[in-house]
């Protein structure tokens, strides 16, 4: 319900509904928008294919946990680039800014929907454009949002997300390549 509360507060005044969202960070309002991330991921990836719903579950829940991984190592190398700054900014506002940054993959849902429901389109082939507009977007919110925050100078602001996705993306990447190597040897 506070999550709902703080959500309304946030677009009727972006400034304190941020304020209060970050003052008292909760790891509840975190995981819902890592929830709800990986939801958005599984769908994305899923639908329209014929999956069950024990897999279907299973998947979202393996999503999560990297989700909430990922929202950790970010969180805290943005926090260690920022503290060379001396930004006043704890990894755990940092943990819920990037958790509530997923509620904007819910755009990748509704690119799904619109893929599955308009099949002989080939839709499928604007994914990366999709995928690249929910970076973007990302990254703005947060960008955004520690420059209303903390006052910091949007350019460091990209710096220090930069700094952090790049080293989580390949800590994902490099073992789903020596996994897929692995099983071609195979």
């Amino acid at each position: 319900m506070q999550l709902i509360k703080n959500y309304f507060q946030y677009l009727q005044d972006p400034h304190q509904g941020l304020k209060s969202l970050l003052d008292t960070p909760s790891f509840k309002q975190a995981c819902a928008g890592y929830g709800f991330a990986a939801l958005a991921w599984v769908l994305f990836c899923n639908i329209g294919d014929a999956v069950s719903v024990p897999s279907l579950l299973a998947k979202v829940f393996v999503v999560f946990v990297a989700e909430l991984t990922a929202g950790c190592l970010i969180a805290s190398l943005s926090a260690l680039v920022l503290s060379f700054k001396k930004v006043p900014v704890s990894p755990a506002q940092l943990f819920v800014l990037v958790g509530t940054a997923g509620f904007i993959k819910g755009l990748l849902i509704a690119f799904a929907l619109i893929n599955a429901a308009c099949p002989d389109a080939s839709l499928w082939m604007l994914a990366p454009l999709a995928l690249l507009l929910v970076v973007g977007l990302q990254v703005g919110y947060l960008t955004l949002s520690l420059r209303r925050f903390a006052q910091v100078p949007v350019s460091l602001g990209l710096i220090a997300w930069a700094f952090s996705v790049l080293p989580v993306c390949a800590l994902y990447v490099l073992p789903a390549v020596f996994l897929g190597w692995l099983i071609i040897l195979i």
